[in-house]
């Protein structure tokens, strides 16, 4: 019986260096402000610097999670981002990474579109507010301005990925299951698992502290950016009241949800989810 279960256990906690069916992409590794970023890039997708959008990951996870979207890279150039593994303890994760894209070394062009996602919307957002000549239109998925809303007990769920082996292996599908519903294909369950088991428990706790300290609802009707806001009505993480509280807050935003998805509708319900921002892209990403 032991013999028979062992080959399971790669495809729902793999290694880091297997790359599961889909989320195969061209990765491309270079220093920002000293500290090794990944970026990933649809092979032959388009190439027009004028028309970028930059991705940006959930907590745990990287730019490879967004594959999905990959029929949209006909049409626009995708650069999805991952923040570095580790950032020094002089800064909090939140403040590094806006550093970073605001660096020069981060080679992003003046003016881009910005999809974020859960840990990734609230950069979105801060970046958005502090420089919105630069972002052109905005997607937020799953958005976290504000841990007032916020399922603290599925935030402390989520760090059961870095639970030592043989616990990983039992709590880790379980988590992802939690983050990406029953619709999250296998496939998309293992990206996640294996990505987040690359974070140091120390990365992961100072990012979730970074979600916890999080307050930006007040500071919402600033933004000036077309908006285009995307939510599952089944995400445990952040009930779909707080996105439509958040649309509310932002002048001309859209909310569009995918009533079967969860926390991660990019990864479990791509046609709906693609054919929203592809629509939206080619409004406002000209």
């Amino acid at each position: 019986m032991r013999e028979a279960i062992l080959p399971a256990v790669p495809r729902l906690v793999p290694e880091p260096e297997e790359i599961q069916q889909g989320y195969e992409l061209t990765c491309e590794q270079h220093l920002v402000r000293g500290a090794p970023v990944r970026l990933f890039t649809f092979p032959g997708g388009r190439q027009d610097e004028s028309r970028t959008v930059l991705c940006l990951p959930g907590l745990g996870a990287s730019g490879r999670s967004f594959a999905p979207m990959r029929p949209l890279a006909d049409q626009h150039r995708f650069l999805l981002w991952t923040p570095t593994l580790q950032t020094p303890l002089t800064h909090t994760p939140l403040q590094w990474n806006m550093a970073s894209l605001e660096h020069p070394e981060a080679r992003l062009p003046e003016r881009f579109a910005l999809v974020g996602s859960s840990f990734g919307s609230l950069l979105s957002i801060v970046f958005a507010l502090t420089h919105p000549e630069r972002v052109k239109a905005l997607v937020l998925v799953s958005p976290v301005a504000s841990v007032q809303r916020v399922r603290r007990w599925a935030l402390a769920l989520s760090t059961l990925v870095r639970m030592p082996k043989p616990f990983a292996y039992i709590f880790a599908p379980t988590v992802a299951r939690v983050l990406g519903g029953r619709h999250l294909p296998p496939e998309g369950r293992a990206e996640i698992v294996r990505e987040a088991r690359r974070l140091s428990p120390l990365e992961l706790l100072r990012r979730l502290q970074d979600i916890l300290a999080a307050d930006y609802l007040d500071d919402l009707e600033r933004l000036r950016v077309p908006t285009l806001i995307i939510h599952g009505a089944r995400d445990l993480l952040v009930p779909l009241s707080y996105a439509r509280d958040v649309a509310a807050r932002i002048p001309g935003s859209r909310l569009e949800v995918i009533r079967e998805a969860s926390h991660l509708p990019y990864m479990s319900h791509t046609d709906a989810f693609n054919a929203f921002v592809g629509d939206f892209l080619t409004r406002h990403d000209s």
